[in-house]
């Protein structure tokens, strides 16, 4: 499917849905999944009569998709094949030539389409067959907006960049699809990601309502330069043979702006290998995400706000676009929170960091259009530059994999607003560290602690309960003295109030820190007066008083524990202080870093951290 299709549908023409549609038979249907013999007729029906509109016609690499309707007015894309014709060529044999490696292409792209048509973020596939005999692929009709048109439409600023931190949320989700390509199979690599190839759904949910809530329904499409990734022993071991990608390269090819080095050469060696590894998906992705940062992609931007870089070429300027990326890095992007920006007007754009930044700017009496605010988002918005740039490595082995990209951007949206904060204080932040297996690791570390901790807490709760139920007891608070029999469901209260107040208060917090620090107070403003009371008690029974103490100690350690870990598995870096950041001046290369008043901040693939300078 191609850009902006689901913009284009016959309502939003103006006219009558079945007028001027076209009857498209399609012929030799075959099932894109398996079916039962009392399945298959219905299935058929569906899909083999079509009326396609042809206005909403529009091209797909090296076919055109049209928005189509069944008998039942269902909604489905059909893709035909452009074939080369006869007038293009004198000899009828190198016609009939290129007209199978056409078809063999578009067979290719269907059974790569094929492969992941079942996961979430990818469209259903119906089937395959013929129009006019010409071949075809039924498929979903996605409704939906491209992130290209996203990007115009929500824009928070003239130069076309979105709010950073939904750009971070798109990114997130994006990275997250490439995630789930590994799940099949060698995995798969789409190789012509870009904002025209990566639609937001909104037959669910309005995008409007997906912006506010922070999480989008991406749906990849077009599969024109897809494949299926092989065991790295297979590609070693193919010696000579070609591969379908090196027969059919000049039909499989990628949007030259959002592509990496590999895929804009023919002349390199250990092609197939380049061409068959993920990290294509992560370049592209990630440049993505930089033209929804800066507002043009990687080599197409404004070099800085002060033209001392104005020379750079652009990639659609230049004979070679490969080598302007292998020898030159792309700048350093510049956001929306610049220097120079009129941050009130932006803010009013960015509902989500308005919120945060009006928080902690009152805690600070800072006004909102300050320009210590700004520094500050700027400074937060440095990690999320730091993870994409990270990723446009002209060398593959250098760029990190999707799971560890997805982890670092899902780190920056998590700790957004608490950074925020942690910036005007002239405290360190939080990292957002590109590390996968990490970041599961401190995952899986706090679920368990926390379900041993919770499992523990209750069996002591229960137990002395159980112990103290029945037991007389005499207490005596200056002239007032109660004694009789102590009720269980008394014991447990007393035992278990202190530990959930604590972990509540620590959940309310804004942040990890103010969590362990609230709920270690109200853990002890409620174990305090229950000691109090235990000591002021006898018990007939020593043994009932002991194993009460013993209880109390015990929840009590088992809470403060609980609350340890969730603010130590979160504690950040150590970073020196400092109050604002400034953008610096393009390094040489092109890049650029970030300047505060401690050192400016270092990429690494392991994590995102502010260090001195030397």
């Amino acid at each position: 499917m191609m850009t902006d299709l689901a913009s284009t549908t016959p309502q939003s023409l103006g006219r009558d849905p079945m007028v001027g549609l076209r009857l498209a038979r399609v012929d030799g249907f075959e099932p894109a999944i398996a079916l039962g013999q009392d399945e298959l007729p219905a299935y058929l029906r569906r899909f083999t009569i079509l009326f396609a509109d042809d206005a909403t016609m529009r091209r797909g690499g090296i076919g055109r998709v049209t928005r189509a309707v069944n008998a039942q007015g269902e909604a489905v894309a059909l893709k035909q094949l452009i074939l080369p014709t006869c007038d293009e060529f004198d000899d009828a044999a190198a016609h009939e030539a290129l007209v199978a490696k056409f078809k063999a292409a578009f067979r290719e792209e269907y059974e790569c389409h094929r492969a992941l048509s079942g996961l979430k973020g990818f469209p259903r596939l119906y089937g395959w067959g013929e129009v006019d005999g010409v071949p075809a692929i039924v498929m979903e009709w996605v409704e939906g907006e491209t992130l290209a048109r996203l990007r115009s439409r929500f824009a928070v600023d003239d130069a076309g960049r979105l709010s950073p931190l939904v750009a971070a949320r798109l990114g997130r989700d994006l990275f997250d699809l490439l995630c789930r390509m590994s799940l099949v199979g060698e995995g798969f690599a789409h190789r012509d990601i870009s904002p025209a190839n990566i639609m937001v759904r909104t037959a669910r949910l309005p995008l409007d309502r997906q912006l506010a809530e922070g999480t989008f329904d991406l749906c990849l499409i077009d599969f024109g330069s897809s494949l299926a990734l092989e065991p790295a022993s297979a590609v070693a071991g193919t010696g000579g043979k070609a591969s379908f990608t090196e027969r059919y390269a000049t039909l499989r090819r990628a949007t030259v702006a959002y592509a990496p080095p590999e895929m804009l050469t023919d002349d390199i060696p250990d092609l197939r290998a380049l061409r068959m590894s993920p990290a294509i998906d992560v370049y592209a992705a990630a440049s993505t995400v930089y033209e929804l940062i800066a507002g043009a992609a990687p080599y197409e931007a404004a070099p800085s706000t002060s033209g001392t870089s104005g020379s750079r070429k652009k990639t659609r300027d230049i004979a070679s676009p490969y080598r302007l990326k292998m020898d030159t890095l792309p700048d350093y992007p510049i956001g929306a929170h610049a220097p120079g920006c009129d941050l009130t007007q932006l803010l009013r754009r960015e509902p989500d960091v308005a919120l945060a930044a009006a928080e902690q700017a009152q805690q600070l009496g800072l006004e909102p259009d300050s320009e210590e605010l700004r520094d500050a988002l700027a400074f937060v918005d440095a990690q999320l530059f730091d993870v994409v740039m990270a990723c446009l490595s002209s060398h593959q082995k250098d760029r990190p994999e999707p799971a560890a990209v997805e982890a670092a951007l899902s780190a920056f949206c998590d700790h957004y607003a608490q950074n925020v904060g942690r910036s005007l204080r002239g405290e360190p932040l939080t990292p957002c560290p590109m590390d996968a297996s990490g970041r599961a690791v401190r995952r899986a570390l706090m679920v368990g602690a926390t379900v041993v901790c919770g499992v523990v807490w209750a069996v002591v709760v229960v137990s002395a309960a159980l112990l103290a139920s029945g037991a007389r007891v005499t207490a005596t608070l200056g002239s007032l003295v109660w004694s009789g029999s102590l009720p269980g469901i008394i014991a447990a209260l007393a035992l278990a109030l202190p530990g959930i107040a604590g972990v509540a208060a620590g959940a309310l917090a804004r942040d990890r820190r103010s969590g362990f620090l609230q709920g270690v107070l109200a853990l002890s403003a409620c174990e305090v007066p229950v000691l109090v009371v235990a000591a002021c008690s006898v018990f007939s029974q020593r043994a009932v008083m002991g194993g009460l103490v013993a209880a109390l100690v015990a929840t009590y350690t088992l809470t403060w524990f609980l609350l340890a870990m969730g603010f130590a598995f979160e504690l950040p870096v150590s970073a020196p202080r400092r109050t604002k950041a400034q953008m610096a001046t393009p390094l040489a290369g092109g890049a650029a870093a970030v300047r505060t008043f401690g050192g400016p901040v270092e990429v690494s693939s392991d994590s995102i951290s502010t260090t001195k300078e030397a």
